[in-house]
């Protein structure tokens, strides 16, 4: 079996190469030609191929890229209402504060108020016992 196939390639290339020689070299041109297309046509198809796998990775991709922007941007409002409601609560922590400043410089000056009057208590009072030391000092001693 071998050797008859090997016998039918043989006298194929046989015809091929008679054919060949009656068509000289405008066929071996042609044939040339032939083989110079097919070979364009063959790295055409194969360069289509690589860019219809790069177009469908492509479009795989944005589509990934579209969901995650939109989850980002979903993600990004709800930062910007916590940022807003933080702020909010800041002003109030800040009027609060302001508050209490307020309050704390007034009883500052209350207490500060309260110890002059104090000290001008203390010395009314060191002045009136010394007259009652004086009254008792007098009314202690003998009258002659």
């Amino acid at each position: 079996m071998k050797t008859k196939s090997g016998e039918v390639e043989q006298h194929i290339k046989d015809l091929e190469k008679k054919i060949l020689e009656i068509g000289g070299s405008k066929l071996l041109t042609q044939k040339s030609k032939v083989d110079g297309l097919r070979l364009h046509i063959k790295l055409a198809n194969d360069e289509l191929t690589k860019a219809e796998v790069t177009k469908a990775k492509a479009e795989k991709d944005a589509a990934k890229y579209q969901a995650t922007v939109a989850r980002d941007s979903e993600a990004l409002e709800s930062v910007e209402e916590e940022v807003k409601d933080l702020e909010g609560q800041i002003e109030e922590l800040e009027t609060y504060i302001s508050d209490l400043r307020e309050k704390v410089e007034s009883a500052q000056l209350a207490a500060e108020n309260s110890r002059d009057d104090l000290e001008e208590i203390k010395t009314k009072l060191t002045g009136q016992e010394e007259v009652i030391a004086a009254f008792r000092q007098e009314e202690v001693r003998p009258t002659s």
